[in-house]
């Protein structure tokens, strides 16, 4: 009958955790983004900046009401 010892457990796993480390590791790369991720990414930063630039000019100006078309995707 085998009796584990929490301690020793941890060292085990302490080692097995610390081999991950070694400059020999496998090294696993990214894989590089596609177009349609970076353009998607494009897409969604001009959006909210140009919702930022809104709400700013209707608090400059309130009087002008800009309004987002119907339908719009906002």
């Amino acid at each position: 009958m085998t009796i584990f010892i929490p301690g020793n457990t941890a060292v085990e796993n302490t080692r097995t955790l610390a081999q991950s480390a070694l400059p020999n590791a496998p090294v696993v790369t990214d894989e590089p983004r596609t177009g349609v991720e970076i353009r998607a990414r494009a897409g969604a930063l001009l959006r909210t900046a140009a919702q930022r630039q809104q709400r700013l000019a209707d608090r400059i100006d309130p009087s002008l009401g800009v309004r987002p078309v119907r339908g719009a995707r906002w």
